[in-house]
């Protein structure tokens, strides 16, 4: 690090009274902050979820469903089949409140009065894959007549790409528990109603565009974007922080053997296979044909069995024997390329559990996959391709 480069980060810690209360607000206890799900879009539904759901332990039965749903009649910029007045009469003693069906961030169902709400929830992503237009034209088949409210979440109440969706914003949101704090508080455990409250403190700090985190988070950066810049530059980013984890995963296996890694490919094989020929050309320079390869280029996690480029004579020879064994390798029955050739693929974390859940999360998934393949699947993988030891290949 340059000389000038060290006197911007020196000036940036020294006398920074914007900084210091940055850190005062970050150090000051929220339970949703210490968990560290402010941005992540899955933990917010989860919370809807149990704040919407009438059986739910937080002892007020149906009364935030229903102010929630009669909120949303109240902006819905579609033709009312049902008034505030009908949603208000309502029990709600046996709807379903479900997250994650069918993709859906959160599914309001009630039968008894066919009705059908869907909310689609966004922190820091957007829509993507038409999935709106798709997510509608589900319920209006899987329901047909029901009334139906669709429910775009937004953090600045974004107008969705869909015309039949309703635009809510987390502000909305805030305001909608802050007066069930108000109006309720006395019905509820003294637990329950700080646990809301630190989620809407959460919200205002963290959240929400006028926030005081983005305000200071503002005029620092303007004050000092070139010793941001500089934080930044030299900061380990999720993918090196995962691979340098992988890496020593590998490493603690002893009968494993790493073979060349960047950031985006951690590569393996296990040393009983080393009798397999040296003939691959201009991806290892250990010559291997067949590796492991954990794969975060896409922002999840996937496993993989390659058989990478070289010699076309072995590889033909090589393909031939694996694509006879289905059983054991779920992509032996794919097309054969003249490079590279995947046989055996499996999701070990999707994008969206990789940009929202906690590296530590993330480490303990990954450790628990990679210990069941190495002691399940790979045994038998490995039992299947020792089938080849005894070939000539020169």
């Amino acid at each position: 690090m340059k000389a000038e480069e060290v006197a911007l980060l020196e000036r940036f810690v020294l006398d920074n009274p914007d900084l210091e209360r940055l850190e005062a607000i970050l150090d000051e206890f929220n339970p949703f902050v210490a968990m560290r799900w402010t941005r992540q879009e899955t933990r917010h539904s989860c919370f809807l979820r149990w704040l919407l759901d009438p059986s739910e332990t937080h002892g007020l039965g149906p009364y935030f469903l229903r102010q929630f749903v009669k909120y949303i009649a109240s902006i819905s910029n579609q033709p009312a089949s049902l008034s505030v007045v009908d949603l208000d009469s309502w029990s709600y003693m046996t709807t379903q409140v479900l997250t994650e069906w069918n993709n859906i961030d959160l599914l309001i169902r009630d039968d008894t009065h066919k009705l059908i709400v869907l909310i689609e929830n966004k922190v820091d992503s957007s829509e993507h894959s038409d999935q709106l237009n798709r997510y509608r034209s589900l319920i209006e088949k899987q329901f047909p007549q029901h009334h139906k409210f669709l429910v775009y979440l937004t953090v600045d109440s974004e107008i969705a790409s869909d015309g039949a969706f309703i635009a809510l914003g987390y502000p909305d949101l805030i305001r909608l528990v802050s007066d069930t704090i108000k109006r309720r508080q006395d019905q509820m455990h003294p637990s329950v109603s700080a646990f809301m409250e630190s989620y809407v403190e959460m919200l205002r700090r963290h959240i929400v565009e006028a926030s005081e985190i983005q305000t200071l988070c503002e005029k620092i950066y303007k004050t000092h974007r070139r010793a941001l810049e500089i934080l930044f530059e030299y900061q380990p980013d999720r993918a090196s922080e995962l691979k340098d984890y992988l890496i020593g995963l590998i490493g603690n296996v002893a009968h494993l053997q790493a073979d060349y890694s960047s950031k985006s490919y951690i590569r393996f094989i296990p040393k009983s296979l080393d009798f397999l020929p040296l003939h691959g050309e201009g991806w290892t320079l250990s010559k291997r044909m067949i590796l492991i390869e954990i794969d975060q280029s896409g922002g999840g996690i996937k496993l993989k069995l390659l058989l990478g480029p070289g010699r076309q004579e072995t590889r033909e020879r090589i393909h031939a024997f694996i694509s006879k064994q289905p059983t054991v390798f779920n992509r032996a029955g794919t097309k054969y390329y003249p490079r590279w050739w995947s046989f055996h693929s499996e999701n070990w974390v999707t994008k969206k559990e990789y940009d929202e859940n906690d590296i530590e999360d993330l480490k303990q998934r990954i450790s628990a996959r990679f210990g069941e393949f190495i002691t399940g699947e790979l045994r038998q993988m490995v039992k299947v391709i020792e089938g080849l030891r005894g070939e000539s290949w020169d």
